[in-house]
């Protein structure tokens, strides 16, 4: 357990040049990122996901993982033209994850509280999917979302090594009815984590200790399953108080995270700032 280190989303809530999210990231203490794989916000931003990836690496930090586009995540299960275009788009990102060395690629595996069932069509996807994550050592991780039974259904039928849980303790605490079940559930298979707190009512993304999470649970989960990675923040949340600077939206995010590191044998000074 020893060497953890903490990690957080690359959008932390606040309209800030990418150089220079890097730069406040790197000062508050962390040292790896989540990284957006989508080119939603290029010309907001001014640079590509690729182009973001070389300044976070040139920054200091490491990329932990990278979550893929998922406004259309339901096409997959569909027999369409879009389901087969989303298909390549994923493919084409997990070559480029490959390419930049970015060990883990994040997939919503539906959208919403009433997906499409599972097909077919859309099983022949995700095992296309796992092929090319195992002939490019790129791990795929599902993460927890609003309604979980094609997940479960996924980890259980397909045992690839390159398939796993990306645990969201935000939406598992808010949305699955039995909150921290997919963390003991899957803890052998799980390749990423994106922590955020929030009241049991919405999706808030708040700093830890801000809501209402089983935090000694969700520790407890985490030391018990074969994750060896970074704790990374999503730290974007709609009700950041206007007041409260960047800075100091970090030092809370990288606060809570330490506390809940420091709960680990030989990590009780994770904490640095």
């Amino acid at each position: 357990m020893n060497d953890r280190k903490l990690g957080v989303f690359l959008w932390y809530g606040y309209r800030i040049p990418v150089p220079e999210r890097i730069r406040q990231i790197r000062e508050a203490g962390f040292e790896t990122v989540l990284h957006w794989w989508d080119d939603s916000f290029r010309e907001e931003e001014g640079l590509s996901k690729e182009e973001q990836a070389c300044l976070i690496r040139s920054g200091g930090l490491t990329i932990e993982n990278a979550h893929l586009q998922f406004d259309r995540a339901n096409d997959l299960w569909l027999d369409t033209l879009d389901g087969q275009a989303l298909l390549e788009r994923y493919l084409s990102d997990l070559d480029g994850l490959a390419e930049f060395h970015i060990p883990v690629a994040v997939l919503h595996p539906t959208r919403g509280f009433a997906p499409p069932p599972v097909t077919e069509a859309g099983l022949k996807r995700i095992r296309l999917l796992v092929d090319r994550a195992e002939k490019r050592n790129v791990r795929m991780a599902l993460e927890n979302v609003r309604n979980n039974q094609t997940l479960v259904q996924l980890l259980d039928t397909i045992p690839s090594p390159m398939l796993g849980l990306c645990y969201d303790s935000g939406h598992d605490f808010v949305w699955s009815g039995k909150p921290y079940d997919l963390l003991k559930r899957y803890g052998h298979r799980l390749f990423a984590v994106h922590l955020h707190d929030n009241r049991g009512r919405e999706d808030e993304h708040l700093p830890i200790g801000e809501g209402d999470v089983n935090w000694e649970t969700v520790r407890q989960g985490i030391g018990d399953s074969a994750y060896a990675g970074s704790f990374t923040l999503e730290g974007d949340s709609n009700v950041i108080p206007p007041t409260r600077t960047p800075q100091e939206h970090l030092k809370l995010l990288y606060e809570g995270a330490g506390r809940l590191l420091s709960g680990f044998p030989g990590e009780a000074d994770a904490v640095r700032h």
